[in-house]
């Protein structure tokens, strides 16, 4: 495509590592962290199918973090691409189970993987922002509310949370045994909440294809569409290497409009995802 991902590590991430370390636990590190790429993986392969896709994938402890402007995405397509991270770890988990059935001899080698995703699950369950759990939060209260009011809600059951969090590691401390690990879950939250997001955010594909690029294709194809069809479900069928022409048939397979590849660049660029091509003036 003609935008690529950054991938980036956040230093939180790191020291989370060098704890396991410290601990001895490098293998469930190891594991943990191939579970959230996973994760994280999932949540990028959805945002693509939709029309959008990541400018910035930034690996964090428990899971996924997708923070920033997605103005414009519709509630069904949010809640798509926030909810396939957990599903994800999900299936690996029961994918882990199934194989102790068939091969119980796997379990030493599989029990690892399996606690690392299904907590990853429910982890990304907890309705508190940048998890999973409150990005779904903030979309469905987007769709009652103004997004500024819904992110000021969320942000504020986030900060519940991390002193939820904080009194947990203080009693677990005081009346079983430090687990940092909570500790770390908590600051993750903060930060994520608060972080700005500012690179981390869905554009639609083409949105940074600048037009001196025109020049450097050599070859432009051309697409036929139906009336009804939108600026989404035409960039599900094209590649960012190319140029295009797009022809808009009726019902009887006639041509009714022709864009030309400068047209359907500019399209690409400024509509709306749902908006039917057929019906712009762009």
């Amino acid at each position: 495509m003609g935008l690529k991902a950054k991938f980036s590590v956040h230093p939180l991430f790191i020291l989370f590592g060098i704890y396991f370390v410290a601990i001895g636990k490098v293998f469930s590190f190891l594991v943990f962290s191939l579970s959230a790429l996973l994760h994280e993986f999932g949540h990028y392969c959805k945002a693509q199918k939709l029309g959008y896709m990541l400018v910035k994938v930034q690996l964090m402890p428990y899971g996924a973090v997708i923070v920033g402007d997605i103005s414009g995405i519709r509630f069904k397509d949010e809640i798509s691409v926030a909810i396939i991270g957990p599903i994800v770890n999900l299936f690996i988990g029961f994918v882990c189970v199934a194989l102790w059935w068939i091969f119980p001899d796997l379990y030493s080698f599989t029990q690892e993987i399996a606690i690392a995703n299904f907590s990853l699950f429910f982890i990304n369950l907890i309705p508190a922002y940048p998890l999973d759990g409150g990005r779904v939060l903030l979309a469905g209260l987007s769709c009652l509310i103004t997004r500024k009011k819904a992110i000021i809600i969320c942000k504020t059951a986030s900060c519940l949370c991390v002193l939820g969090l904080i009194a947990l590691f203080i009693v677990s401390a005081i009346k079983w045994q430090t687990n940092v690990s909570i500790l770390f879950f908590a600051f993750f939250i903060l930060f994520g909440a608060f972080s700005n997001g500012k690179d981390n955010k869905y554009v639609k594909y083409y949105s940074r294809f600048k037009q001196e690029n025109i020049v450097k294709c050599s070859e432009i194809k051309t697409i036929a569409v139906g009336e009804k069809t939108t600026v989404k479900q035409l960039l599900n069928r094209i590649d960012g290497e190319y140029l295009y022409e797009v022809k808009i048939l009726n019902k009887k397979g006639e041509t009714i409009k022709n864009f030309s590849p400068q047209r359907v660049l500019k399209i690409l660029s400024e509509a709306s995802l749902y908006d039917e091509i057929s019906k712009l003036n762009i």
